[in-house]
């Protein structure tokens, strides 16, 4: 009897034992979450999602090679800023550890993808120095020239941008993944076309390529600021050559509207975001005498055919998500343009009757 009371004493001994030690080690967790102590740790990951784009599929993977991320609290002040480099994929699912206190965070993340040139500019992010608050971390495209003749003639390292506010950091342990920073992808490739309605060749240097602009700054918001005129140039001005039936065609080249022929002119440029409330003016002029043979307002000439395009919910959204514009132009006799009929995007189109054109 001895020894059985002994031992029912030492297994009471032992579970108030256990259930002290559980006790001490929830306490641990709940209080000194940021210890280096195994499952008590807590590790934020934050992921990014590029959907915002005519397949709304998912082109993270295979379009960012960039990450720079900001992380800033409720007054606006920083509390982190890091960067990631990584290579395209076909995988989605790269996340950026963030080493914050719990908390409620505004996330802004400026992105980056691979030009098609090796010599591209980039927009500048901030101002060269560490910001002070979310306001400093604005976007600007670095023009050349000098007022009022400024210009951008290079391709555009490819951007994007990404805003989540009010962000929980839940006071917990493990590992977190926080909601994904959704992006919107800020540089447009135009291809413009411009085809002899004769076939008769056109010389490359028979004309000059101009787009009136003035979106060369975003703010933090991804809106554009600020109302400096500059203009878009051609970073690439080739000959081609197009077929004249209902549709334009893909010849050997790879160039929409080629054939064996090399009636036409094809001009490459790369401009900043697009805006649907923000006109901007393709101008086609003739190199030689100046006199200009095209001039059309490009945001509204791009909505026309906006309703092909089942993806887009308003303007905004369509010049968000269709980030690979096509303008295919006809010249007639005396290098004139023929305005029965355009291409946009591969699309028939016939220009409005605008007196300003």
């Amino acid at each position: 009897m001895i020894h059985l009371n002994i031992r029912r004493t030492m297994q009471a001994v032992c579970a108030a034992a256990a259930m002290l030690s559980a006790t001490i080690a929830l306490s641990s967790c709940d209080s000194v979450i940021y210890d280096d102590e195994g499952d008590c740790s807590v590790r934020y990951r934050v992921g990014f999602r590029y959907t915002k784009n005519i397949l709304n599929a998912d082109a993270f993977g295979s379009q960012v090679t960039g990450v720079s991320l900001y992380l800033f609290d409720k007054a606006g002040n920083l509390v982190l800023h890091k960067t990631a480099e990584r290579a395209v994929s076909t995988e989605n699912d790269f996340y950026m550890d963030v080493d914050v206190r719990p908390g409620t965070y505004d996330i802004l993340a400026w992105c980056e993808g691979k030009s098609v040139i090796p010599d591209a500019t980039s927009f500048v992010i901030g101002n060269g120095a560490a910001p002070s608050s979310i306001d400093e971390v604005s976007a600007s495209l670095p023009l050349q020239g000098t007022a009022p003749d400024l210009y951008s003639d290079r391709d555009i390292t490819r951007l994007y941008h990404g805003l989540s506010s009010g962000v929980v950091f839940p006071d917990t342990y493990g590992t977190v993944d926080i909601a994904p920073v959704m992006l919107t992808k800020d540089t447009n490739h135009l291809s413009v076309l411009l085809q002899n309605v004769d076939g008769k060749p056109l010389g490359k240097d028979m004309f000059k390529f101009e787009i009136e602009a003035s979106n060369s700054q975003m703010d933090y918001r991804n809106t554009i600021v600020g109302n400096t005129p500059f203009t878009y140039m051609p970073w690439s001005v080739e000959n081609t050559s197009a077929s004249f039936d209902d549709s334009p065609s893909t010849g050997r080249d790879g160039t929409v509207g080629s054939t064996d022929m090399p009636n036409g002119v094809l001009a490459e440029l790369t401009t900043g975001r697009l805006m649907a409330g923000r006109e901007q003016y393709l101008r086609i002029s003739n190199a030689a005498t100046g006199d200009v043979v095209i001039r059309i307002p490009l945001i509204r000439y791009l909505l026309l055919v906006r309703n092909k395009y089942e993806q887009a919910d308003s303007d905004q959204d369509y010049l968000d998500r269709y980030d690979d514009f096509t303008l295919m132009f006809f010249i007639g006799e005396g290098m004139t343009w023929s305005k029965t009929k355009i291409y946009i995007n591969s699309w028939r189109v016939v220009p409005p009757q605008d007196e300003e054109l």
